[in-house]
């Protein structure tokens, strides 16, 4: 499971435009998230994400906490074949909580990833 924090400084107040304002192409929480969810796919070959979109956004006010899920067009190299492969529309799941204490918010992967059986490998 991969987690990752995030400064809030200036930035919108709708949960949503918050998202969207902070995992733009480019920006280092897109990259953050990238970097994890490239993590999270690395067990089917080399991947490359290509394009990320985020949806089913979800959050709780009073408790802080939400979800939301990616989207997105990933790139598989395998190197020993040399081949290529892309595969459109994969998802990922996160959750997320807001400390408007510390004005931070943190984002953790699905716990599910992590959970691969052998019978993955058949």
């Amino acid at each position: 499971m991969d987690t990752f924090e995030v400064k809030l400084n200036d930035t919108p107040g709708n949960i949503e435009q918050l998202l969207k304002h902070l995992f733009h192409a480019g920006s280092k929480p897109y990259d953050l998230l990238k970097q994890a969810i490239e993590r999270e796919f690395r067990p089917n070959g080399a991947p490359e994400v290509k394009r990320m979109s985020i949806d089913r956004i979800k959050f709780e006010p009073v408790s802080g906490k939400g979800s939301f899920r990616v989207v997105l067009d990933i790139d598989y190299t395998f190197g020993c074949e040399d081949v290529l492969k892309t595969k459109e529309n994969e998802t990922s799941e996160w959750t997320f909580s807001v400390d408007n204490e510390s004005e931070n918010i943190r984002f953790c992967s699905s716990p599910d990833i992590d959970s691969r059986s052998t019978a993955d490998e058949f």
